[in-house]
């Protein structure tokens, strides 16, 4: 780049500027002038638009996709014996919270767990498809802890006692190997003291 001609202020310095040498187009190319200064480019205001809009616009696709493009909720005959079924889901939650609030240790959340939620599973053995097979165990527990590593309680352990479970399992009659391999499926039915 060559340096722009600075305004002649008066005749003394019209002649010194004349008398500077130019720099040739070899001295450009390889930088070897001592006067050429090369200026980084400043980016346009319209440049930065467009980054904040694709920026805005990745992160709006991220979420839809996360967050609004979910899977339509299937009805009990659209997902029939071996699908799951987010109405029928939905029922279970508004029964439970019917039942009025049932803290842990209540004698209240003993019986929506005995009432509800084993008629519940009940009714999931009698009404199973015909190529599995489904167990309900109903045990209790004495005592137990469990230790939390994450969230806003990261490091404390929370003990309970006295505490009943209901255990459905469900595996296929025709594979003898999916036994030995399981996915456990864990909830709670339990409510805070407020709710």
């Amino acid at each position: 780049m060559r340096k722009r001609p600075q305004p002649e202020a008066s005749s003394s310095s019209s002649s010194a500027s004349k008398s500077e040498p130019q720099a040739s187009d070899e001295q450009i190319k390889t930088g070897s002038s001592n006067d050429i200064h090369v200026r980084s480019a400043k980016r346009s205001g319209l440049a930065w638009t467009v980054a904040f809009a694709a920026f805005v616009y990745a992160t709006y696709g991220v979420y839809y996709y996360q967050y609004e493009h979910m899977p339509p909720p299937l009805t009990a005959d659209q997902a029939g014996k071996r699908g799951f079924s987010e109405f029928e889901a939905i029922k279970h939650v508004k029964a439970l919270t019917e039942l009025g609030p049932h803290p842990v240790g209540s004698d209240a959340l003993d019986r929506a767990l005995q009432v509800y939620v084993f008629a519940a599973a009940q009714k999931i053995k009698e009404t199973k498809h015909w190529e599995v097979d489904v167990e309900v165990d109903f045990f209790h527990a004495k005592s137990g802890a469990n230790r939390l590593v994450s969230g806003a309680f990261m490091g404390r352990t929370l003990i309970y006692s006295d505490l009943n479970h209901i255990v459905l399992r469900i595996q296929p009659k025709y594979a003898s190997e999916a036994a030995e391999n399981a996915i456990l499926v864990s909830s709670h039915i339990d409510t805070v003291f407020a709710a």
